[in-house]
């Protein structure tokens, strides 16, 4: 049995701005399995005033929307995580993602007063053969 498996980026190592969100969205229809989420959120030298967050959203849609906050679209799947306000801290959470899920989005938002580094990337199998 072969397997196909691919790397996907769904948001590049990238500062979040003090006050902003980085969002990130990946079709998954054509997605044959589980697939494997990670992110990673890093505090610079000096802490955040407020953490930034991360949270992972699913969309019950056969075409993928637009990015944008839990609401009509996007659903939260995985509550938001946070490395929390230390200099320097580092957060790394990985979830599995089932082969259910049709559309996913990562959003990183909270951070004031300074900027953090965010990612978000994804292992999945789309041919098993």
């Amino acid at each position: 049995m072969a397997l196909t498996k691919n790397a996907r980026t769904i948001v590049a190592n990238t500062s979040n701005a003090a006050g902003a969100t980085t969002r990130g969205r990946l079709d998954m229809n054509a997605v044959q399995g589980p697939s494997l989420l990670t992110v990673k959120i890093v505090n610079g030298g000096t802490g955040p005033t407020l953490p930034c967050t991360a949270a992972v959203l699913v969309a019950h849609n056969a075409t993928l929307p637009v990015v944008g906050p839990a609401g009509t679209d996007w659903k939260t799947f995985f509550p938001p995580v946070s490395p929390g306000t230390g200099a320097s801290a580092t957060l790394e959470s990985a979830y599995q993602i089932p082969p259910s899920v049709m559309c996913l989005e990562v959003e990183f938002t909270g951070n004031t007063g300074q900027a953090v580094t965010v990612e978000a990337y994804l292992s999945e199998l789309t041919t098993i053969s």
